[in-house]
């Protein structure tokens, strides 16, 4: 069999894949269905989580497994032998999705092609950990993906090619996580095409609008009563269902919040003020809370949890 195409290029190419969560999974299966061989994949190690602290593989470990792909997981690329054995790989491209190690110089110049990173935003809007998340905290009308050459910068390489999309802003996190995960697996296969013939000429990013996607902290996660109700709804979708968001009740146990809408008030109240059942002023405007999970329990309406738990009307949450 020809495995070379007419400009001289191989066609079928051999490629080492690098992710590690569920976002990573359904571009690794398009390019699985693909006519390229994925020689290894490379996912972060399996950690110990839950009551029996039993030792959990990630997603893309559990496919390579299926797959009966080679996997490989290294803590890090500090050691010698680690790099000495990638290179030995002979990729011609390196695909990177949500890996979340630092890959140093040597491994970034072992693959022929680079390595292309499959980043979840438009740069340079968003470089860095949580895309995703600020993109629907800020309000963003639209997002992306974008295909680019990996440099020694944070998100900073030459961009192959983007692929733009709406935020719907009354859905969550997870349903744009999806929805940008299936957008990157619809258009990897050609874009890797396109850029090995050579029909798309990576491009320097801009300097202008660069944005960076701070990773989430615990302090993201508290409602802050203080802030506008338009914000805060962001936020509660924005970390839906990841991390959460909460606030402490009026019996200091926290409640995550996974949904609510805006109640426009023009009447004056305090901020973190209970003004309906359960609606709470906030710096501008007010919060009706619409799902809950209370501290050890499970999801449910706030219809049913204020049964048992009632506020106060004009108390002051924190």
């Amino acid at each position: 069999m020809n495995n070379s195409s007419t400009s001289g290029v191989k066609s079928n190419l051999n490629i080492i894949f690098m992710g590690t969560p569920d976002f990573s999974i359904s571009p690794l299966k398009a390019l699985k269905a693909s006519r390229h061989n994925i020689i290894a994949i490379y996912t972060q190690p399996p950690r110990k989580s839950g009551r029996g602290m039993k030792e959990n593989k990630t997603p893309v470990h559990n496919f390579a497994i299926d797959q009966k792909i080679p996997v490989f997981t290294p803590g890090n690329f500090k050691e010698k032998r680690e790099i000495t054995f990638f290179k030995n790989l002979n990729p011609d491209i390196v695909i990177v999705s949500a890996y979340g190690l630092i890959l140093p110089s040597e491994i970034l110049r072992t693959p022929k092609f680079g390595c292309l990173n499959i980043h979840a935003s438009i740069l340079p809007r968003w470089r860095g950990a949580a895309p995703i998340q600020r993109s629907i905290m800020e309000g963003d009308k639209e997002t992306g993906i974008t295909f680019m050459l990996m440099d020694e910068g944070l998100d900073t390489g030459k961009i192959i090619n983007f692929f733009s999309t709406k935020i719907d802003h009354e859905k969550n996190a997870k349903f744009l996580h999806d929805k940008l995960s299936s957008l990157a697996s619809k258009n990897l296969v050609t874009t890797i095409d396109d850029y090995i013939m050579a029909k798309n000429k990576p491009t320097k990013q801009s300097e202008k609008g660069v944005t960076y996607a701070e990773k989430i902290l615990k302090s993201d996660c508290r409602l802050d009563w203080k802030e506008n109700a338009r914000k805060l709804l962001l936020k509660i979708r924005g970390l839906n269902p990841y991390p959460g968001v909460w606030f402490y009740n009026n019996k200091n146990k926290r409640i995550k919040v996974l949904d609510a809408k805006i109640v426009k008030i023009k009447s004056d109240f305090v901020s973190g003020e209970v003004i309906g059942n359960l609606i709470i002023g906030c710096g501008d405007n007010a919060l009706e809370i619409l799902t809950v999970k209370p501290e050890g329990k499970n999801i449910m309406n706030i219809k049913d949890y204020l049964r048992g738990n009632p506020f106060e009307i004009g108390e002051i949450l924190k």
